[in-house]
């Protein structure tokens, strides 16, 4: 069968081209892109495509500016239009731990998107083909990878899904509802190149892609051909696993919607999964559901190795429902913490939002109030009540409030624990190390560091803040006033009182 037939029928088949569709053909002047350019070009009169051409100059080799030419000149001999447009992969590349190759595939990508947008259309095709696919799931195994790497290259890709964090937002072009496809992902280099040669075509070949010093090229021209006295079908080999594990992975991820949806609560800087219905699943959906939780604050993340999410299922398989320990380091700045209830995958370092939570000490001089983090502040306020009249905490005792006698030495102070903290509570003889009392209370460990605890002039801790309060907030019983200090959500009462000093 020629290879013009067989690429209509794979574009038929995962229907990546409709009737009448524009689409931008992502064109380097090599042999698979140019090949790619004028099959379509072929096919789009029974099939009512117009085609645009796009290349971008990554601004590495004096050679392409020779080929950009080459590009214009071929496209338009063909009948279509060009764009062409100059990137600095250098400058973006020169940043700690960023690849030549991935600052030129980001920058590539936005370039299409942003093309394909200013000619409204929603197709953009490129030129990787069943080798491309063989070497992509070679070099995925070889690394260590689950379903997501070893599926290889879709045939179609919502162009939203491409990440580009290393871009800045307004380099990002909008991609919602842009699709890249590969027509060409099963058909063979080896078919590329004759297809090439019956044409008559010249394409401009890339030095770069001998260089075996890159890893994909070592695959390519070392790894494969030995691989291939083995298996003479390889790549279509490769090709077809890859297809059967991008079925498998498709409905492994709709059925753990669900499972996502009820274990899983997203918050800024914070993924929280429910800690028992997590342990209770198995390892494969707890992998996957790891990984996406790193995922969800780190979506540049393209791998994610399995050392980072298998020593953490093993700690969770080894502790008990309940537990509290941390951090456990994931990956890219990503820790995890344990926290009772909760599985934390948390940013390194940070503390949660939507507890309150304290970094640099403040003085309290009543009335007043102190903001504990974005969304908690402590406001203080004076009581008082008339002879004969009970005192307000007579009534049903309130975890958030507690009352300090009027005459209690001031300034108060609001901080964060330090070493050898203790209050003396209620109830207790002696006194318990601030330590064991946020144990004891199930405080999470990852906002142990940052808790609030009030304190009187001295020093002495008065109030682990909504936890428990010390003998320091026992008022005597013929007082007819008393400080009210109360914890409330930010925006809640107490917003006007006096700020803190």
């Amino acid at each position: 069968m020629s290879t013009l037939s067989d690429l209509q029928r794979f574009i038929a088949r995962h229907r990546l081209l409709p009737h009448g569709a524009g689409v931008v053909v992502g064109v380097s002047g090599g042999p698979d892109s140019l090949a790619l350019l004028h099959a379509l070009g072929k096919l789009a009169p029974a099939n009512g495509w117009w085609l645009h051409a796009a290349y971008l100059h990554h601004g590495l080799r004096p050679e392409a500016d020779d080929e950009a030419r080459f590009v214009a000149e071929v496209a338009n001999a063909w009948g279509w239009g060009c764009t062409i447009e100059r990137a600095d992969v250098p400058a973006l590349a020169a940043r700690p731990g960023v690849s030549v190759e991935e600052a030129a595939r980001q920058l590539r990508y936005a370039f299409l998107a942003r093309t394909a947008r200013r000619l409204r259309t929603t197709v953009v095709a490129v030129g990787h083909n069943a080798d491309d696919q063989a070497e992509t799931v070679l070099m995925h195994l070889l690394r260590g990878s689950g379903l997501a790497g070893l599926r290889g290259m879709s045939p179609a890709t919502p162009m939203a899904e491409l990440q580009l964090p290393l871009l800045p937002r307004e380099q990002r072009p909008d991609r919602r509802g842009l699709r890249l496809v590969r027509p060409w992902l099963e058909t063979s280099r080896h078919d590329i190149l004759a297809y090439v040669e019956a044409e008559g075509l010249t394409p401009r070949l890339d030095a770069t892609n001998t260089d075996t010093t890159l890893y994909r090229n070592r695959l390519r021209h070392e790894l494969i051909p030995w691989l291939r006295r083995i298996n003479p079908n390889l790549d279509r080999t490769l090709g077809h696993t890859a297809l059967a594990l991008q079925g498998d992975f498709e409905t492994l991820a709709r059925q753990r919607e669900p499972l996502w949806a009820a274990l899983a609560r997203c918050e800024p800087g914070r993924v929280r999964l429910a800690f028992t219905a997590f342990r209770d699943l198995g390892r494969g959906d707890q992998r996957a559901l790891l990984r996406r939780a790193v995922s969800e604050l780190r979506p540049e993340l393209r791998n994610l190795s399995w050392e980072h999410t298998e020593r953490l299922l093993d700690l969770v398989a080894a502790v008990e429902t309940g537990a509290s320990g941390g951090p456990y380091s994931l990956v890219a700045g990503v820790e995890a913490w344990l926290n009772y209830d909760w599985l934390d995958v948390v940013d390194e370092g940070k503390a949660p939002g939507d507890v309150p939570h304290i970094h640099e000490e403040h003085e309290l001089w009543p009335p007043c109030a102190s903001a504990l983090g974005p969304s908690w502040r402590l406001v203080v306020r004076r009581a008082s009540w008339a002879p004969g009249e009970a005192a307000p905490w007579a009534e049903a005792g309130d975890p958030q409030r507690v009352w300090l006698p009027i005459d209690i030495p001031l300034p108060l102070r609001v901080r964060a624990r330090r070493s050898g903290d203790r209050l003396y509570a209620f109830g207790l003889d002696g006194s318990k190390l601030i330590t064991d009392l946020m144990t004891e209370v199930r405080l999470p460990r990852t906002a142990r560091g940052a808790w609030p605890l009030l304190v009187d002039s001295t020093g002495k801790v008065l109030w682990v803040v909504g936890k428990r309060a010390g003998e320091g907030c026992r008022v005597p019983l013929e007082a007819g006033a008393a400080w009210e200090v109360e914890l409330v959500p930010t925006g809640a009462e107490g917003q006007s009182a006096p700020a803190a000093k």
